[in-house]
């Protein structure tokens, strides 16, 4: 098997994942953002601070860590454009629900966000789907959903969140 045939095989698993001809080779992309490539027979891996490097070894493995550095760098975009607010700003939110490392952080975030004109609505349907995904939110999260009950806006979705907060968690 060629490695090209090994990345492929490895990158079976992935969603969103597309082929490039790039560098004189095949670049993988994930999601849009480049993961791994395969040039002159090498296999090119993503490294901290946005580089790559030639490396020998396990593909999965390498691959493994090829998707954790691309992972942190769009956690750092998902910021960036969450703050910017507009279309991207949801996209941001929703990445950031499944793959912020910080989640202290998420949930403050997310809590500020229940404030936010345009994105109060998703922000409160991420604060039930962190706590689903984690198993605990932070105390001011369930009295903040609870005011949010008589809201003719969000009501419903913080009667959902609720739900699966009281569900998943120890609360």
């Amino acid at each position: 098997m060629t490695l090209l045939d090994r990345v492929r095989a490895a990158l079976d698993g992935y969603r969103y994942v597309s082929e490039t001809s790039a560098l004189g080779g095949v670049v993988f992309e994930w999601g849009g953002d480049p993961l791994v490539g395969v040039v002159n027979d090498e296999l090119m891996v993503r490294v901290p601070g946005g580089g790559w490097a030639a490396v020998t070894g396990d593909v999965a493995d390498w691959l493994e860590r090829s998707s954790e550095v691309v992972i942190a760098e769009c956690v750092v975009r998902w910021h960036d454009q969450l703050r910017a607010g507009g279309f991207e700003a949801s996209q941001a939110m929703l990445g950031l629900v499944h793959h912020e490392p910080d989640r202290e952080q998420l949930q403050r975030i997310l809590l500020d966000h229940t404030h936010h004109p345009a994105l109060r609505q998703l922000a409160v349907t991420c604060l039930g789907h962190v706590g689903r995904l984690d198993g605990e939110v932070l105390p001011e999260v369930v009295p903040r959903l609870r005011e949010l009950l008589d809201d003719p806006e969000v009501g419903g979705r913080a009667e959902d969140a609720l739900g699966d907060i009281e569900q998943f968690t120890r609360c």
